[in-house]
């Protein structure tokens, strides 16, 4: 009975130190505002598919924290089981989280539209909110792109991902802020967020470049000193995508698929010297993303590369071989 009741113990203390060291993503909130019936049920939509991403998180935090990793093998319980479950909640995020800040976005936009001529008074805060969002979606695009490149490397991944999700996390409660600024127009309240938009989790984005490297944000629950950087070697940050659109005004992805782009490939938005930019395809050498340029047939598409993050001239990272082709 002793031994028994000592297994009880260690096994409920071994529960706790892997929530302790688990790292927790921010809370996801509802903006109360009121929207149309098909808004809110895609809203609906994209809480279940945030459910499904926390009860994932949940888990993988539970059975696999990496604080806990030891074997970083390819064939550890880490890659082989848990690496999966880390995809699917990483996905589970992005589709809820996107949807989401499309949700308030596009109705953002409604409002700006219906009122162009009008230049309503007092809605700084509601803009400021907008850009940090966008801001926050690039940082997070980044990590998720970085995220990609660990293939069977769980602790690198779950890293990336982690950063990447509340990134994300963060954007749509910023997004929707500035909507419930806008709808209590010409009305204003004396908001108190600051604890629910979680501003302190990560650095307020610097203006330097709009692709400045990441700082790893502040741990959540627990404090770790001179926690070393992840960097990561050149041969996994570069890649290559399809540019098909860019425009220095804010395009819906529908809108953009609807008049350039009609395939069904995921599509990616960055904001870079005043332009946004929609891309599609994510490739380690040029010759896999000129197939991709060559097969949509959209006029006035090209490839580009990125290094670290940040976009280069395709010649500055391509393999001799590969730069042949180009001038060919």
């Amino acid at each position: 009975m002793f031994k028994y009741k000592n297994f009880i113990s260690i096994t409920v203390l071994a529960l706790f130190c892997n929530y302790l060291f688990a790292k927790e993503l921010p809370k996801n909130l509802d903006i109360p505002v009121d929207l149309s019936k098909t808004d809110q049920k895609k809203l609906e939509k994209a809480n279940e598919l945030l459910k499904e991403g926390m009860e994932l998180w949940n888990r993988l935090n539970t059975r696999y924290n990496p604080e806990k990793a030891i074997n970083f093998k390819i064939d550890s319980i880490y890659n082989r089981d848990a690496y999966p479950i880390l995809l699917k909640a990483a996905k589970a995020f992005e589709e809820g989280n996107t949807m989401k800040y499309e949700i308030y976005h596009d109705n953002c936009v409604n409002f700006w539209n219906a009122h162009k001529y009008d230049s309503p008074s007092g809605l700084e805060n509601a803009k400021k909110f907008q850009k940090d969002a966008v801001k926050y979606f690039e940082k997070a695009l980044i990590n998720r792109q970085s995220a990609e490149n660990y293939i069977n490397e769980y602790v690198k991944a779950y890293n990336r991902f982690y950063e990447a999700i509340s990134l994300e996390i963060i954007a749509v409660k910023k997004e929707g802020r500035a909507l419930q600024i806008v709808r209590d127009w010409p009305v204003h309240y004396a908001y108190q967020w600051d604890d629910d938009v979680e501003k302190d989790l990560f650095p307020t984005p610097k203006k330097t470049t709009e692709f400045a490297a990441i700082e790893p944000p502040k741990p959540v629950v627990k404090q770790v000193v001179n926690e070393p950087k992840i960097v990561l070697p050149d041969s996994m940050v570069i890649f290559y995508s399809v540019q098909i659109a860019a425009h220095t005004v804010l395009m819906p992805e529908a809108l953009v698929r609807e008049t350039i782009y009609h395939g069904d490939m995921k599509m990616q938005q960055l904001h870079e010297d005043g332009w946004y930019k929609y891309l599609i395809g994510h490739y380690k050498t040029y010759d896999e993303a000129a197939k991709l340029l060559n097969e949509i047939k959209v006029e006035k598409a090209f490839v580009v590369a990125y290094k670290n993050g940040k976009r280069v001239p395709i010649k500055e990272v391509t393999e001799p071989t590969e730069l042949q082709n180009i001038k060919n």
